[in-house]
């Protein structure tokens, strides 16, 4: 049985592991790439806005997915600076990468100011998990005055589009190198 909980701190290594686990495959063997994957799309929200942060957990008490966001633009931008300073750490492509990452989000930040990012381990897919976990945190966001959400997922990821639409999101724009952006009222 799984359940959803607030993130606390002694989810960080699982919730990054999951990161890691639904990244690419060169993340589990390539330190540049983990550092990639933990700063651009992990790092930020766990420590930046852990109020945003819900994790799915098993029977043991061990994070198996996550979903999380950040509340406005602005704010993300501001604060994700010092994680964009490690990223260029990592190699010019990974930089870019989330150079692109950030871009896609900021021509739609002025109607969708808040954006989310989920994750979820294979074995942890389905019975409705990711559904309810979207629910939890744009509940969450929209008790706190969110009127709307985006994210961005990749162009060639036909299985999360579906789960997006099937959520209420629509399609914005797709750019090549960025991914398809999805929104949706609150």
């Amino acid at each position: 049985m799984v359940t959803i909980k607030n993130y606390e701190p002694k989810y960080r290594e699982d919730v990054q592991q999951v990161c890691i686990n639904t990244g690419p495959d060169s993340a589990q063997t390539d330190p540049n790439m983990r550092d990639f994957i933990l700063y651009t799309f992990c790092n930020y929200y766990i420590e930046q806005e852990p109020e945003n942060v819900f994790v799915l957990v098993d029977e043991n008490d061990r994070a198996q997915g996550y979903v999380f966001g950040a509340m406005n633009f602005g704010k993300y931008l501001k604060k994700m600076k010092p994680y964009l300073a490690k990223v260029r750490q990592t190699g010019k492509e990974n930089y870019r990468d989330a150079i692109m990452e950030i871009i896609a989000h900021a021509v739609f930040s002025l109607k969708y100011p808040s954006h989310l990012h989920i994750d979820i381990n294979e074995p942890f897919r389905g019975n409705g998990n990711g559904s309810k976990m979207i629910s939890t945190l744009t509940g969450s966001m929209k008790s706190r005055g969110a009127k709307s959400i985006m994210l961005v997922v990749g162009t060639g990821n036909v299985r999360g589009i579906n789960f997006y639409k099937k959520n209420g999101f629509k399609i914005l724009a797709s750019f090549k190198n960025s991914g398809t952006v999805m929104a949706k009222e609150l």
